[in-house]
């Protein structure tokens, strides 16, 4: 696992974390409230997919950091 040198990590897991839940507590109430299971299912899937997102989207940052880093030493 490569290093961690913008400090992003933990806060990509906590907001990607956060989504997910948010997403799968609005699933079970959607299922509770209209018995639907193809919005449960519909709402865990998205939970599931939010989660990827966020942590590519962090990765893409750290990325974008890591060339802001590598010019500014080069200069």
């Amino acid at each position: 696992m490569s290093e961690d040198r913008h400090k992003t990590g933990l806060i990509a897991r906590i907001l990607a974390i956060f989504m997910s839940a948010l997403f799968a507590v609005i699933a079970v109430a959607g299922y509770q409230r209209t018995g639907d299971i193809v919005q449960l299912l519909v709402f865990l899937g998205v939970s599931a997919l939010s989660y990827i997102v966020i942590i590519y989207i962090f990765k893409g940052i750290d990325k974008l950091l890591d060339s802001v880093d590598d010019r500014r030493d080069n200069d």
